[in-house]
């Protein structure tokens, strides 16, 4: 004879299971990011840490892949571009201006690594539209770490035709 579990059993076993999980999520323990490129979920909150440009190229272009468009090519001018924009950025903790050669500039602050600052822009319909434009053909990143800024770390993308 099989033993039958109470329905309302089952219920609260399965309720406390499920309360048992988010109390681990919520643990503070550092994410390792899962299955995701070392690269992306690097942290930037340090003086001196440096982003992986050709990880955060590779998730935006698996991300266009889904979206129908064609990949970016990396451009090593625009990462300048971008670098100095950060830069600026995180000094004055103002919104800098697009600057010159750039038709699209994503920005974000406050995030460790690009895994969270990606998150934020595709769960934006706005980033993530800017994310997927079929027009940009080129992309430059940066991110720069201050430790008086409020927010930290100050994550730039720039997009060019």
């Amino acid at each position: 004879m099989t033993p039958q579990i109470a329905p309302a059993r089952l219920s609260a076993a399965a309720f406390l299971l499920i309360c048992m999980g988010a109390l681990a999520a919520c643990s503070g323990a550092p994410s390792t990011g899962g299955g995701l490129a070392p690269g992306l979920v690097a942290q930037i909150n340090a003086p001196g840490a440096q982003m992986d440009r050709s990880a955060a190229l590779g998730i935006i272009n698996q991300y266009r892949a889904t979206r129908g468009v064609a990949p970016l090519s990396p451009d090593p001018a625009l990462d300048a571009q971008a670098q100095t924009v950060a830069a600026q950025y995180a000094s004055t903790g103002n919104p800098p201006a697009r600057p010159a050669g750039a038709t699209n500039m994503r920005l974000s602050a406050g995030y460790t690594n690009f895994a969270e600052t990606f998150s934020g822009w595709r769960n934006s319909p706005a980033d993530a539209d800017v994310l997927a434009l079929a027009d940009a053909r080129r992309a430059g990143f940066a991110a720069v770490y201050d430790p008086n800024s409020a927010y930290g770390t100050h994550w730039v993308m720039l997009l060019g035709q």
